[in-house]
């Protein structure tokens, strides 16, 4: 087994994924590698680690704490070797941001999607690079077709779109550091985060948040018509998690790693031909497409 492969590893778990990461650390530890996952709690923490092998060490972490971050930190490094490094930090925790229109959002709205999505990921990032830079390892990033396309509520395209834009100016910072910057953008999979129940419920809190003549200014955004546009876009969700998983590990173990990977029929064709039309075609497309699922 390769070198890289018998180096330590640090992976940033969310407890909102669902079997894909644990497949993913699995597959890890069949690898060789040392596994460390995080979770946000003790309990779920607790029960991924009695899933697991021996190679997998769980810990609890919270991303919007920084306390929290450098507690993981130095817990890992205790674990370490003298003068070992990580060979990888997977940041993969993410939230639900508030569904709705960008005026129905609150501040408080954009601020918890961000402090997760975006700002946690950073700290993680900032935290731990020093050991990633150590063992000469990588940065792998998840990020999301919202990070290339806004074809969802804004809270959670704006937080991806800064996740991109973080790890275009890390990936050149630390070119000559010896470290690589990974980005994973998945398009729409089946996953606990995006249940239709969930999105639903996200929209409804939204819809009933905001006065009504603000409202009356959205007539696609009815509780009627968004029902039915969950209800579509989950239909058409993808089930092949292992998709992601495959990316997952391929970031992790290829001596040169794609530096984007699109995960997904649906971002690989369709939505990748999107971004790069014109701008004011792409807009008359998506609002169109938007009419017709909500009828």
């Amino acid at each position: 087994m390769s070198s890289s492969l018998s180096s330590s590893m640090s992976i940033q778990v969310s407890i909102t994924t669902i079997e894909d990461t644990h497949v993913f650390i699995l597959l890890l530890a069949v690898l060789g590698f040392r596994v460390f996952a995080t979770c946000l709690t003790s309990q779920a923490a607790e029960k991924l680690q009695a899933e697991t092998s021996s190679r997998v060490t769980t810990l609890v972490l919270d991303v919007t704490d920084e306390k929290s971050i450098s507690a993981a930190r130095d817990f890992v490094a205790a674990r370490l070797q003298e003068g070992q490094g990580l060979w990888g930090v997977v940041n993969n925790a993410g939230i639900l941001g508030p569904a709705g229109p960008s005026e129905w959002v609150s501040h408080d709205g954009y601020q918890t999607c961000l402090a997760v999505n975006l700002l946690g990921l950073i700290d993680v990032t900032r935290t731990f690079l020093p050991l990633v830079r150590r063992a000469r390892g990588r940065v792998v990033n998840i990020s999301s077709l919202l990070g290339r396309i806004a074809v969802a509520h804004s809270p959670n395209c704006v937080s991806y779109y800064g996740v991109e834009a973080f790890s275009d100016c890390l990936r050149r910072e630390v070119y000559r550091q010896g470290v690589l910057v990974c980005i994973i953008e998945p398009g729409a999979f089946k996953t606990d985060m995006f249940r239709q129940d969930s999105l639903f419920k996200s929209f409804k809190m939204s819809y009933d948040a905001t006065p009504a003549d603000i409202r009356q200014h959205y007539p696609e955004s009815t509780v009627e018509a968004v029902d039915k546009k969950i209800t579509r876009a989950s239909a058409i969700s993808s089930p092949k998690l292992h998709l992601v998983v495959d990316a997952y590990v391929l970031a992790l173990t290829s001596r040169f790693p794609p530096t984007r990977q699109l995960v997904g029929s649906d971002v690989r064709l369709f939505y990748r031909l999107l971004w790069n039309l014109p701008t004011p075609l792409t807009d008359w497309i998506l609002v169109k497409l938007g009419e017709s699922a909500a009828h």
